[in-house]
């Protein structure tokens, strides 16, 4: 009785949609998509808000009031609004891919 059981215990670890999840997850083809999009994201010159931000900061000063993202020359990017010490609001492009600055 015990054996049999087992059987079913294990015929139900191995056919349970959790143990499938698991298995889809180390997948040859999800590491080709990790490795995909890794390498994507090293192609890129900045790669968050906050090197935005800080890359737009170094360059033109002042206090950085916001910044999101953007498309920028087809690419993606970022647009980062600062406001200089002598109150002007300046409004910068970041090409991401590129790390080129655009604006003022």
């Amino acid at each position: 009785m015990k054996t049999l059981v087992s059987f079913f215990v294990l015929c139900f670890l191995f056919t349970s949609p959790i143990t499938w999840a698991k298995y889809e997850a180390y997948s040859p083809a999800a590491a080709e998509r990790s490795a995909r999009a890794q390498q994507s994201q090293k192609a890129l010159k900045v790669r968050s808000l906050q090197q935005a931000a800080k890359l737009v900061k170094q360059r033109y000063g002042g206090k950085v009031l916001k910044v999101s993202k953007k498309k920028v020359n087809g690419h993606s990017g970022y647009k980062v609004k600062l406001i200089k010490s002598n109150g002007h609001v300046v409004t910068i492009l970041v090409d991401a891919q590129t790390g080129r600055l655009s604006g003022r």
